[in-house]
């Protein structure tokens, strides 16, 4: 017969202990610990039922089979009277098989387990606060077979948490992530994973000292708890941290940042260069070709260029550098130099130094009675290919799409420097080179899809009219260019800025889609598909996918643009407050870029902040004097697939001065 207390309104709670909460007799008494363990094993299982024999194995494993099934019977009949007592009726027993009623529980274990695949913040957060303590902690009864069960099961769902918990703090901002971290650590004092969360987090708000502290807590535990160094990816992260603190100083750079704030900068090291030719004056021209490399390369402010070490040879087993204050960079450029009759070949190359692979090389021919034009011409490749090809490294990415001849190379690498700079002028330089390259290589994959995301890119910043044509062609030549390299995951996310600007948004999304498909690890890929969602009103979605790209392409030349999807979703789902935080951040970062003023100036216009939002407004006046309410959407921002977010945003941006036409 069911009681009147029985149904959905009894949880079990297993994480941090063992309790019955029912709705109206509240937390429920049970006598001793072989009841509560029973429940906990049929909450458990499959179906939440088990056999006789198997309750009994695993409760009285010593004793044979009839004594303890005597015992399980005595057990349950007291786990049934202890629940009569409460009016609640949660065991049900037919023949062999005894079971739960699935249809009166709820149990946290459950609910932690099927939030953990969770795709926003909220969600994630609130499967995770289920998750109170170690699984059945202290219940131990003495029984091998229940006990390793316990041991088991505690083990695997505290795995489950520790990377859950990691994910939210990637998730959510800085500040709420290091308290995460620190749960973390909590939880699991050894775990390695997330003292280099820690310091990312630390590395993230700029308080790198801190990050380094973290690394040396780090350091002590594992050498006192297992006699071990931190593993190489935590070391990686620390060293870097050492460059950019003994190579920062308060001299301001050309952009008036001092060096010393702006963090994680990859380091090169540039080798002597090896003359292979025998001849002594083919020396002077290695170590001046040595000298124009490093002197182009430190004129990079988003590289580290450190002194190569005085002698190359390798140290003997044990041997450590005896060189006082040597700093091992992060990556090492070296090459050499053949000479036949007049003619001179270079080789270079670029390795990571931590693990010794190549990350890029090239040959160069030329002529030693041009030696310094040669000179030249090489320093500017290799400095726009190390800086191109390092870009790369960092988002995990190798080029698929063949390179083509030597100028074409050139040409295509000098266009993309220009649209890294994206300012207007350097985007209407970048189209020059990018159609150069592609008179010289009319079947070059990698021109056409330069020229498309730079012509792109060339309408989104107002540099170039919205023409149709124009959109058309740069979806034209994205098309052509993932027509020649299907695997390419840069082309196809070119292709998706292009489908984007043509408006054909859920186009975009399958091609983004599938670059991330190809490439879990690409940023861009991340990035891009976070503005689709943020336009199609997936909010979300799209501030995962955002924060998942910001994290994987922390620091690099277009970390704004992804800081500016996140701006996009936040506003469509109405966190104006976070939305002004974050759209300040990218105009302070690329002050050329309308369109994150634009959001800048709605942001503030809907939280009140309205001598804020006109001063946005004047700062996107200033550069393009024509933009007003009938031209900026889809003119120079792409629209809101929904209407009401659309007009929202055309309403603050009118509140905020944008003139009607």
């Amino acid at each position: 017969m069911r009681s009147e207390n029985s149904g959905a309104a009894n949880r079990i709670s297993l994480f941090g202990g063992f309790r019955i909460d029912n709705e109206t007799a509240g937390p429920l008494r049970l006598t001793g610990k072989r009841g509560p363990a029973i429940i906990a094993y049929l909450a458990q299982s499959p179906g939440m039922a088990a056999t006789r024999e198997r309750l009994a194995d695993l409760l009285w494993g010593d004793s044979d089979s009839e004594h303890s099934r005597n015992s399980l019977r005595q057990t349950l009949s007291v786990l049934r009277r202890d629940l009569s007592r409460a009016r609640v009726d949660l065991i049900h027993v037919r023949g062999e098989s005894i079971n739960l009623r699935p249809e009166m529980v709820r149990v946290d274990v459950q609910e932690f387990e099927a939030g953990l695949g969770a795709r926003s913040a909220h969600e994630l957060e609130t499967a995770l606060a289920s998750y109170t303590g170690p699984f059945l902690d202290g219940l131990y009864l003495g029984s091998s077979g229940f006990d390793d069960w316990v041991a088991s099961e505690r083990d695997r769902l505290l795995g489950r948490a520790l990377v859950s918990f990691e994910k939210l703090a990637r998730l959510v901002d800085s500040e709420t992530g290091l308290v995460l971290a620190d749960r973390l650590l909590a939880m699991e004092p050894t775990r390695e994973e997330s003292y280099r969360l820690k310091m990312e987090l630390f590395l993230a708000r700029g308080q790198r000292d801190r990050a380094i502290k973290t690394y040396e807590t780090c350091k002590s535990m594992l050498k006192k708890e297992f006699g071990v160094e931190p593993g190489s990816e935590t070391r990686a992260l620390w060293q870097s941290l050492l460059l950019a603190a003994d190579t920062a100083s308060n001299v301001p750079s050309a952009s008036g940042i001092p060096t010393g704030q702006r963090l994680g900068r990859p380091s090169i090291s540039v080798a002597d260069f090896t003359n292979l030719t025998g001849k002594q004056g083919d020396d002077f021209f290695a170590r001046g070709l040595v000298q124009d490399i490093t002197t182009a390369l430190s004129e990079v402010a988003d590289y580290v260029v450190l002194s190569a070490p005085p002698s190359m040879e390798k140290k003997g087993p044990g041997e450590e550098d005896k060189t006082p204050g040597m700093l091992r960079a992060q990556y090492l450029l070296s090459g050499s130099v053949q000479r036949s009759g007049n003619g001179l070949r270079v080789n270079i190359q670029l390795v990571d130094t931590a693990g010794g692979q190549h990350v890029w090389a090239q040959k160069f021919d030329g002529n030693s009675e041009n030696a310094l034009e040669f000179q030249d011409r090489i320093a500017q490749s290799v400095v726009l290919a190390v800086i191109l090809e390092l870009q790369l490294t960092n988002w995990k990415v190798r080029d698929k799409s063949p390179p083509g001849p030597p100028e074409v190379r050139r040409l295509v690498n000098e266009a993309l420097m220009k649209y890294f700079e994206m300012t207007q002028d350097s985007l209407l330089v970048g189209i020059e080179l990018a159609e150069k390259a592609l008179l010289i290589g009319p079947d070059n994959a990698r021109a056409k899809r330069t020229l498309s995301i730079v012509i792109s890119m060339g309408v989104a910043f107002g540099a170039l009219p919205r023409k149709e044509g124009l959109i058309e062609r740069a979806l034209q030549l994205a098309e052509a260019a993932v027509r020649a390299v299907p695997d390419d995951e840069i082309a196809r996310c070119i292709l998706s800025f292009a489908l984007e600007s043509s408006g054909r948004i859920d186009e975009a999304v399958v091609e983004c889609r599938h670059a991330i498909s190809l490439n879990p690890n690409y940023p861009s890929g991340h990035g891009d598909i976070a503005m689709l969602f943020a336009l199609r009103g997936q909010v979300s979605e799209a501030v995962r996918e955002s924060n998942e790209a910001i994290r994987l392409g922390a620091y690099d030349v277009i970390d704004f643009w992804r800081h500016h999807g996140l701006v996009v979703a936040l506003f469509a789902g109405g966190d104006d407050q976070r939305a002004l935080e974050v759209a300040r951040r990218v105009v302070r970062t690329k002050p050329g870029f309308v369109r994150g003023a634009l959001y800048w100036a709605a942001a503030a216009s809907a939280t009140g902040n309205n001598e804020e939002a006109s001063r946005a407004i004047h700062h996107c006046l200033s550069q393009l004097p024509h933009l007003n309410l009938g031209n900026v959407c889809p003119g120079f921002v792409p629209r809101y697939v929904k209407d009401h977010q659309h007009s929202r945003f055309l309403e603050m941006l009118s509140r905020a001065g944008l003139p009607n036409s």
